[in-house]
């Protein structure tokens, strides 16, 4: 299971690791039949928004998934029976007690920064190994050329999981599984957003894309969503 814990003690972990440690566990505890993944998914793009798309290959066939945050994770526990949620929210509060992230002695501390020096510097050498290989570079943003779409949203006050909804409504975003929440490739080629692309994985080979909104972008997504009725005129 792969667990990332955020400077501020964000905890964030995979869908497929919380399915097949969390869910599926309480479910057959609780005599219920355990979910799919594609099913699984189903339910994550119902209930949250803005999420990061990732993808990998088990036996021959790319599975799809998504990072999930603590907070993200909590809703999704919710939609489960009463015993199974009862036994999901009960092992991702000890979870993130302070005392299961943090380092237990000086000398662990040491050594959590050395591992996490170590795999700072493999993924960097991976990048520059990786980046004459990609034959679209002029489509990925780097991290300062755009801002998420959640912070866009409420720049214009509108909640994130709004504006991920409008969008798709829109034809802007795409709704299928395949690209969900990425923008529709005229609205990349004129500018207006840009995605960004980076790597993940004990061997970087996982990639994520994330929607990324250019100044460009927000001028004529503010237009577009006043004219649309969304937003009032004194918006802009």
């Amino acid at each position: 299971m792969n667990i990332s814990v955020m400077q501020n003690h964000e905890l964030n972990m995979s869908s497929l690791d919380f399915l097949n440690d969390y869910i599926n566990p309480a479910r057959i505890a609780a005599n219920e039949s355990e979910v799919r993944n594609n099913d699984f998914n189903k339910k994550i793009i119902d209930e949250c928004d803005d999420l990061v798309t990732y993808e990998k290959i088990v036996r021959g066939n790319t599975v799809k998934y998504f990072e999930l945050t603590y907070d993200q994770m909590m809703l999704i526990g919710m939609r489960e029976s009463k015993a199974v949620r009862k036994n999901v929210l009960v092992k991702l509060r000890e979870l993130s007690q302070p005392s299961s992230m943090l380092p237990a002695s000086f000398a662990d501390a040491l050594q959590l920064a050395a591992d996490q020096a170590r795999q700072i510097e493999t993924q960097n050498m991976q990048l520059m190994l990786n980046a004459p290989k990609v034959d679209f570079a002029e489509r990925i943003a780097k991290v300062d050329c755009g801002m998420t779409l959640g912070k866009f949203a409420k720049a214009v006050n509108l909640g994130p999981r709004k504006i991920f909804a409008v969008l798709r409504d829109m034809k802007i975003l795409i709704s299928g599984c395949q690209g969900y929440n990425l923008p529709m490739q005229q609205y990349i080629e004129n500018g207006c957003f840009v995605v960004r692309q980076s790597t993940y994985g004990p061997e970087n080979d996982r990639i994520a894309n994330t929607t990324l909104i250019t100044g460009k972008g927000e001028l004529w997504l503010t237009k577009k969503l006043i004219k649309a009725g969304v937003l009032k005129a004194v918006a802009v």
